[in-house]
């Protein structure tokens, strides 16, 4: 009999007095997670079909298997006796061979390459493994500079040093006596909040990816839709009570962290791995249940309109665009426009809970305070490494990893920054900057420092703390000298020509060169990763070496076009060219024919042609957003409108191209 998925979930009463009868210092979860493990793991990876490569699944054919032996034979029987004819016999055997080997393998890629297809998911399985980053099972270094080999160390070691990143910074804080009294103070008298619907769960279980991956639970979405209404409606039973008793269950707040390793990091140490939080997926269920509630109360009077990070209808390109319409008129009006960008160090991880706890009091129904109250409190990790699990520790600060509502609690944390009338501030997430204009040196550096202050004593009273080797300070001008440095906290902020911010490569006289310049790198190497399936295949279908370079290589360069498009020819020529050798290879394509055919037979837009039109797409969803900074961008000039001195194309120019 295969236990069902609802069976699992609600055989965790039977430890309940376990939970209860637990010994001093032992975790809470270490009964639970060690009650029916057997069971569970094999009724949730029984049904699940593993995959291999297709090269792998391909044997030696018995004709060269036969011809192997043979040739060893001959290599044993001539180092027995040393004579010529037998070593040419052997090297006869030798050459053979290599020639069937090479055949076979090519018969087995052609074979691979042909039955390469989106629609069974083969061809996303065979790039994906193509593009993705092979981690070594190297030693990791410990403070003491010792090494740790087995998975059980090492799954050990990254508990100690995430134990310690989930903690709030202890070297930051001020004494405020008003968040504990706050804290300390009875709630209001409030009416009761709408109870659950089954539909809305049901609909809430049915929209949630499938593929995500599962908790310790091993309870997947996919499993979770084939609940019967019985199940459901036990289910609504459960956060209806959840929502009456405002209690978080604490089975709910276990994640199973895995480390990924960083790209371009050193591998043995323990910094240069990123966690991935595996939450129970009942705990995500009623977390979208209760944003839902919460949401329509928050987005517009308490998030601060220049906040675009984790917001519905806000991206990235919105937050960019604002940047570059402030240094365009900057540039066209002969002022300084000096910027500051900030890093904060573990921004999410080290939330301080007392402090967000207090936001919270004030912009929340009691109800939902207080189920957020418990659903930060008492919250327990555990670290899956390889085979081995490391023992259960717990978190102090930060917003939930993977949970539905960190992204929305660090927005409400994060709401009440400092600003000023002489700055232009653009956050998205933890990414801040800071513009200051003028057209005077000295006064733009002044009033950036100015807000920079006002940072410094908002980020110490919520214990925040700034990266000061990350930031950058630059200034954007056509003029030789650039402004004074700013500092914080005492300490220069390093000063650069160049800055990323989202994904985007801002210099300082606004050219996009090292922007466009670094995307063609970036295009060339992933080219290079996927030249089996892109060049020179005449066995692949054209429609699906079409289909890689539209999903996997044209969006490195799109990205931002609406604001680089207009570039100047010769920096859009980078990308254009590229293009070009990348169809040519596509299509196998003799020198001899155009690179202007190529792209009428596959229906391809040049870049220019496909920067005018994300931008006139981009620009007509502008007017209609309830962001008002963002429908201030729904102009046909720079905001400000100023007058046309220099001789360059804007992005804007781009609609009546």
């Amino acid at each position: 009999m295969v236990l069902g998925p609802f069976a699992v979930f609600s055989s965790r009463t039977g430890v309940a007095l376990e939970l209860i009868n637990q010994k001093p210092g032992e975790s809470v979860l270490t009964p639970y997670m060690e009650h029916n493990k057997s069971i569970r793991m094999s009724a949730a990876w029984s049904s699940n079909s593993h995959t291999h490569h297709p090269l792998n699944q391909t044997s030696v054919p018995s004709d060269i298997r036969i011809l192997i032996a043979n040739k060893r034979r001959a290599r044993a029987l001539f180092q027995r006796n040393r004579l010529p004819s037998l070593k040419h016999n052997y090297n006869k055997l030798s050459n053979l061979l290599k020639k069937m080997l090479a055949k076979h393998k090519a018969s087995v890629l052609e074979t691979f390459l042909t039955n390469l297809s989106p629609n069974d998911g083969s061809l996303w399985r065979a790039t994906k493994r193509t593009r993705k980053l092979s981690s070594q099972n190297i030693p990791i270094k410990k403070s003491d500079g010792s090494f740790v080999c087995t998975d059980l160390d090492k799954a050990e070691l990254f508990k100690d040093y995430l134990y310690e990143t989930f903690q709030p910074h202890p070297d930051i804080f001020s004494l405020e006596n008003n968040i504990a009294e706050s804290l300390n103070s009875p709630l209001p008298v409030s009416r009761p909040v709408k109870h659950f619907s089954p539909i809305e769960v049901k609909f809430v279980i049915d929209k949630y990816p499938h593929k995500k991956s599962p908790g310790f639970d091993l309870i997947t979405g996919e499993v979770a839709r084939c609940l019967p209404k019985k199940a459901i409606i036990h289910l609504t039973h459960i956060f209806n009570c959840i929502l009456r008793l405002s209690y978080f269950p604490i089975l709910w707040k276990c994640s199973t962290i895995i480390m990924n390793p960083k790209p371009k990091k050193p591998p043995d140490s323990v910094s240069s791995f990123r966690p991935i939080s595996l939450l129970p997926f009942f705990a995500k269920i009623l977390e979208k249940l209760i944003l839902k509630r919460i949401l329509p109360n928050i987005s517009n009077s308490v998030l601060p309109d220049a906040q675009f990070g984790f917001r519905s209808a806000h991206s990235t390109i919105h937050q960019v665009h604002r940047i570059v319409d402030a240094i365009s008129f900057s540039l066209e009006k002969k002022q300084y426009c000096t910027c500051a960008f900030l890093d904060v160090s573990q921004a999410f991880n080290r939330v301080w809970h007392d402090g967000l706890l207090f936001k919270l009091k004030e912009i929340l129904h009691p109800v939902f305070y207080l189920i957020i109250k418990s659903y930060l409190s008492n919250r327990h990790f555990q670290i899956r490494f390889g085979n081995a699990h490391s023992t259960i520790s717990n978190i102090s600060a930060g917003v939930p990893q993977g949970g539905i509502l960190s992204p929305v609690l660090y927005n409400i944390y994060a709401a009440d920054q400092p600003t000023t009338l002489n700055t232009l501030v653009a956050n998205y997430a933890d990414d801040k900057a800071i513009l200051s204009m003028n057209s005077n040196p000295e006064m733009a550096s002044h009033n950036l420092q100015n807000h920079l202050t006002l940072m410094e004593d908002w980020y110490t009273k919520w214990r925040f703390k700034i990266n000061q080797s990350k930031s950058i300070h630059t200034t954007f001008t056509l003029r030789l000298s650039p402004c004074p440095e700013v500092s914080i906290y005492g300490t220069q902020i390093p000063t650069s020509s160049t800055v990323k911010y989202l994904g985007l490569t801002l210099d300082r006289r606004l050219t996009w060169a090292p922007h466009l310049r670094s995307k063609r790198q970036n295009l060339s190497l992933r080219l290079r990763l996927l030249k089996t399936f892109c060049n020179n295949n005449k066995y692949t279908h054209i429609k699906t070496k079409l289909l890689i370079y539209k999903s996997l290589i044209k969006p490195i360069w799109t990205y931002g076009i609406q604001l680089w498009g207009n570039a100047k020819i010769s920096n859009i020529n980078k990308i254009e060219t590229f293009q070009n050798i990348a169809l040519r290879k596509l299509l196998n394509a003799p020198p001899y024919v155009s690179n202007l055919s190529i792209q009428q037979d596959l229906r391809m837009n040049s870049v220019k042609d496909e920067a005018k039109l994300y931008y006139k797409w981009f620009y007509s969803r502008l007017l209609n957003h309830p962001n008002p900074l963002i429908k201030n961008l729904a102009v046909p000039s720079i905001p400000g409108n100023p007058f046309r001195r220099l001789k360059r194309n804007w992005c804007r120019d781009l609609l009546n191209a």
